[in-house]
């Protein structure tokens, strides 16, 4: 794969739960998911309690399809489970694919020997698509019942535009949907061949069950609007609030870290991500990270509500540069300016005229939250100066007045604006 695949096309990815040695993610919570928690340590006995269920959900009926075999590929050449024996680990992909134009399978992936077997679970229909909500949670379903585990992770591949509206041309100051250099984006999964995409919340809703965790290998998915919307469906989020280099995630050592260790090493999965872009040279050195516990989004959500009761009127007022932004670089001529939604979600607050007393209150809000977080020094052309972990909305980087209205509009939408009342304007 040429190493900017990803970024020129946004390529998404989902989320990996984690925990090993010292520090290791600790999910021997009993609230994990309905049925039971995660077993912490000791010996695992073959029962569905103990058997872990990974499922790679890869929507590459479109132009990322060489990119994403690719990583399937990857996943191949690392740890794979031994057996096909009743309660052995789980490992399963979903994919389509835009070149064979066949419908949607489910593979099984798991060692026999010294050999690593592709077992056909089942096969779609031709025209099935893989960035349908129906089809999401039809998937999901099968693979609950097929494989019921103690733990059930998901990694999400495909395109993504985080939080903004499926499909439009705001350069055009079209709404609701968004394109750069002519080329449509989505807000999460893409079908060339239907033109299908989702919403974050339609994506969101049609989770049929909570997870332990989503490791999404995704541009742009890592902000508050995203991570709140999802907060009730995963323990654990595990995604960038930025794009994404072509190679995504270190698909060969991912599986090892999910399956392998014991307890799961998601914060092996972000450091893995994060140590591969920064060992290397120019724009190829771009990584940002984070990994949220959804449990604590709530109390961040509480403290902001203040905050922004407080404060809100002020919002529409912050210069966007004197914000940390998070994505791509002002000199590229393939993104306009008014794509530039993506903010430091802490840098926004900072911009307020907190007391010092509700500033460490943020701060200790927001480190409940951010589990592990990393940033290469630069990204993408641009400096990073500060990162908490979380990207959020601007509004006043938005110049169009006319697109800036609706987009708010868009937002109310969202359960992150329901419950804090931001933006205030």
């Amino acid at each position: 794969m040429e190493s900017v695949t990803k970024y020129i096309l946004c390529l998404s990815a989902i989320i990996s739960l984690a925990a090993s040695c010292s520090d290791a993610v600790d999910l021997s919570l009993p609230d994990t998911r309905d049925g039971g928690g995660i077993s912490g340590g000791g010996s695992r006995n073959e029962t569905e309690d103990t058997r872990r269920t990974l499922l790679l959900y890869s929507a590459g009926n479109n132009n990322l399809s060489d990119a994403l075999i690719a990583d399937i590929e990857d996943i191949c050449n690392g740890y794979v489970p031994s057996g096909n024996y009743a309660y052995s680990d789980a490992l399963l992909v979903f994919a389509s694919n835009y070149k064979t134009r066949k419908g949607p399978c489910l593979i099984r992936i798991y060692k026999d020997g010294e050999d690593v077997v592709r077992d056909t679970v089942r096969v779609w229909p031709s025209g099935t698509s893989a960035a349908d909500t129906g089809t999401l949670s039809e998937v999901l379903d099968f693979v609950r019942g097929r494989y019921p585990s103690g733990e059930f992770g998901m990694i999400f591949s495909s395109h993504s535009t985080g939080w903004l509206p499926e499909g439009t041309d705001l350069t055009d100051g079209d709404f609701p949907a968004l394109s750069l250099a002519g080329k449509p984006q989505r807000s999460i999964g893409a079908d060339s061949t239907t033109g299908e995409e989702m919403d974050i919340r339609d994506f969101a809703a049609a989770l049929p069950f909570r997870m332990d965790y989503m490791i999404f290998d995704a541009c742009l998915l890592g902000g508050i609007e995203v991570a709140y919307e999802l907060k009730d469906k995963t323990r654990y989020l595990l995604f960038s609030p930025e794009e994404i280099l072509a190679d995504g995630m270190v698909y060969t050592n991912i599986v090892s870290r999910l399956l392998q260790e014991n307890p799961t090493n998601l914060q092996g999965v972000a450091e893995d991500y994060y140590n591969h872009y920064n060992a290397k040279q120019g724009l190829e050195r771009s990584a940002l990270i984070s990994l949220i516990d959804c449990a604590s989004l709530g109390n961040l959500a509480e403290v902001c509500a203040r905050i922004f009761r407080q404060y809100g009127s002020g919002i529409p007022d912050i210069a966007p540069s004197a914000v940390q932004k998070l994505n791509n670089n002002d000199t590229d001529p393939r993104y306009p300016r008014s794509y530039y939604f993506f903010y430091d979600f802490l840098d926004i607050i900072g911009q307020l005229p907190l007391t010092e007393s509700e500033k460490a209150e943020t701060e200790d809000a927001l480190d409940e939250c951010v589990v592990y977080k990393a940033n290469t020094e630069n990204s993408f052309g641009h400096r990073i100066e500060t990162f908490c972990g979380l990207s959020m909305y601007l509004p006043s980087a938005v110049e169009d007045n006319s697109i800036r209205t609706r987009l708010n509009e868009y937002y109310l939408g969202y359960k992150w604006a329901q419950d804090t009342g931001y933006p205030d304007e």
